[in-house]
């Protein structure tokens, strides 16, 4: 059951110094895009995404990426306490790497 209040977005401290490193244009695009996921997750409580979200499933863990342009967001929602947590923001040439890590 989806929570009343509407979803609040957290970014891990290596996602807070990535989203600072972005040129201004692209940081508004991924706060835009990032709270339009969270309130489509909050509404739906549970469910696949858009076409721009993929599930990533690792040996000891899962989480999404959202693609929006040349970047892409990965994140885990939680949904007990009505959170996106991003994990990292990152180009995508640079996405294979970052996820290795």
């Amino acid at each position: 059951m989806a929570s009343a209040s509407s979803p609040d977005i957290q970014l891990s401290r290596a996602a807070a110094r990535q989203f600072k490193k972005l040129p201004v244009e692209v940081r508004t695009r991924v706060r835009k895009a990032l709270a339009r996921e969270a309130e489509r997750i909050a509404g739906a409580s549970r469910g696949r995404g858009g076409k721009s979200v993929k599930t990533i499933r690792g040996r000891s863990d899962q989480f999404r990426r959202l693609r929006i342009g040349e970047y892409r967001a990965m994140f885990d929602w939680i949904e007990e306490d009505n959170v996106l947590l991003v994990l990292g923001i990152v180009h995508r040439r640079d996405l294979e790497s970052w996820l290795r890590r």
